[in-house]
């Protein structure tokens, strides 16, 4: 009895172990199962990429959806046939199907970008991996493959070379090891190097350690941070040619991400002729402003020395008149008297030049000036001819700007004096008006309804001792003009005028910086 009661123990705890066993078994196989079907969710849920398994003779054993997207065939047209129709039929004759699972037997795996087919026949660029897998032995069990489509990749790589290499200025692209990976052939030319001399080589072969950092450290951001601090602004450097040589270069620069991470675009362009030039500018710049400092120094000193011997003959002149005025001849009396009128029109004259040469000066200085205030300056200056005229002024509101109070004064008395000066039959009438031309600019006008002037004259009538009228028809001596252009170009402005002959004249001047105070 023992015995049998030992035996049905035995029995009870052998099927109660079978029994836990097969459990662990199905929870195994569940396990399995489950991770099995997430990982196959999970390629199937790959849209980019063709992912299948091949058995050891090349045909298609499983198939994803993303390879079902780049390949056109459904699963049950492609399981069980050789994957060799994914190639062209050049690659079938030479091989190529073959080869490659040999080679990723051999190796492990093979990578390659080549052309593949559709099923509807239309070809396409893809990067491929061919792995092979293998049992618990080490037997070769089958491969699997993985490609993307990089057409698209391809094609616009071809452009952007295309690019390049239209481009006037010489490009290069830099990694963000610094390394150069593309340039054109303007970079060729401008730095003296072949093409294969620079690719895969450090940026700074052609631009000096200490500069090429800023370039490398650019490239290790991203666009949005490059772009943030402005990195496509010029960036002044200097270049290293083959030869060792150095040159100025400026330099743009682009961040580009792709696939192999950031890439910088640099557009370096050589400015030797650009620095050359404007040294000869500043060179000629500071000559012309020492000759006219000269030339403004010698006409005041002129016009000023001249005043007092000219003075004297005035005076003496003026004495002979007086006193042997009918004592003498006619024609003595009349000589005499175009000595007189010679005299007191080059005094005029002397005495105009000296304004031009001063006009604009002091400095420039700028403050806040009521253009009111300077009309009003004006306006108390020629308070006798406007009295003698019978002249009336007005004017609309006028804005408050920064600019120079005397020169302004002077611009309004000049205009207003010629207004008056070159009248018509009709009493002179002047109105001033001033509009803000833009954000930082005012535009004044100064309209009369005198004689007029022809189109034809609008550029003579503002250079120096220009004149369109005899010296006896209207007194002056052609510098009022010439002396409003300098003054407000000097402040930054311009000065033209719109009138016909026989209907007034509409003098505008520019002055910039204005603004409402």
């Amino acid at each position: 009895m023992i015995l049998g009661s030992i035996s049905a123990l035995l029995l009870l705890a052998a099927a109660w172990w079978s029994q836990r066993c097969h459990r662990k078994q199905r929870q195994a196989q569940r396990q399995l199962y489950d991770t099995a079907e997430h990982l196959r969710i999970v390629i199937d849920g790959l849209q980019s990429y063709a992912i299948f398994v091949l058995d050891t003779h090349g045909n298609v054993a499983s198939w994803n959806s993303g390879a079902e997207r780049l390949k056109g065939y459904t699963a049950a047209e492609i399981l069980g046939q050789h994957f060799s129709r994914f190639y062209a039929q050049e690659d079938i004759d030479q091989g190529k199907p073959e080869l490659q699972l040999r080679l990723a037997a051999q190796n492990g795996r093979f990578e390659a970008e080549q052309w593949r087919v559709r099923k509807d026949g239309t070809p396409f660029l893809a990067t491929l991996v061919i792995a092979a897998t293998r049992g618990p032995g080490g037997e070769l069990s089958g491969y699997y493959e993985m490609s993307r489509d990089i057409t698209e990749r391809q094609d616009n790589e071809a452009r952007y070379r295309g690019l390049l290499e239209a481009a006037p200025d010489a490009m290069v692209v830099v990694n963000q090891a610094g390394e150069i990976v593309l340039l054109n052939l303007q970079a060729e030319k401008q730095f003296g190097y072949h093409r294969d001399e620079l690719l895969g080589q450090p940026i700074t072969n052609l631009i000096p350690q200490g500069f090429a950092e800023r370039l490398i450290a650019d490239g290790t951001r991203s666009a949005a941070d490059a772009l943030a601090q402005q990195i496509g602004t010029g960036i002044e450097l200097i270049g290293r040619r083959k030869d060792g040589s150095s040159f100025p270069i400026e330099m743009m620069l682009s961040p580009l991400e792709g696939a192999d991470g950031i890439l910088v675009t640099a557009a370096v362009r050589d400015i030797t002729n650009r620095k050359r030039d404007e040294a000869h500018l500043i060179r000629t710049v500071g000559e012309l402003k020492r000759s006219n400092a000269e030339l403004e120094h010698f006409a005041y000193v002129a016009s000023h020395d001249l005043q007092e011997p000219l003075r004297m003959v005035a005076s003496f002149t003026e004495l002979l008149a007086k006193r042997y005025k009918g004592r003498l001849d006619a024609d003595a009396d009349d000589f005499i008297g175009f000595v007189v009128d010679g005299v007191n029109r080059m005094h005029h004259l002397i005495r105009d030049l000296l304004a031009y040469s001063q006009a604009g000066g002091g400095g420039q200085e700028l403050r806040n000036v009521s253009s009111q205030g300077a009309l009003d300056a004006s306006l108390s200056n020629l308070r006798v001819a406007i009295e003698e005229s019978g002249a009336s002024v007005t004017h609309d509101p006028l804005p408050t700007l920064r600019t120079n109070h005397t020169q302004l004064a002077q611009i309004f008395q000049n205009l207003i004096g010629n207004a008056i000066k070159y009248r018509s039959a009709e009493d002179p009438r002047v109105h001033i008006s001033a509009v803000q031309s833009n954000a930082s600019g005012w535009t004044f006008s100064v309209q009369d309804n005198g004689i007029g002037i022809e189109p034809l004259y609008f550029d003579r009538i503002f250079v120096l001792f220009q004149r369109l009228h005899k010296s006896d028809a209207f007194d002056g001596t052609g510098i009022g003009l010439a002396i409003c252009k300098k003054t407000v170009e000097r402040l930054g402005g311009r000065i033209w005028v719109d009138s016909q002959l026989g209907s007034g004249a509409t003098f505008h001047f520019s002055l910039p910086e204005g603004f409402v105070a």
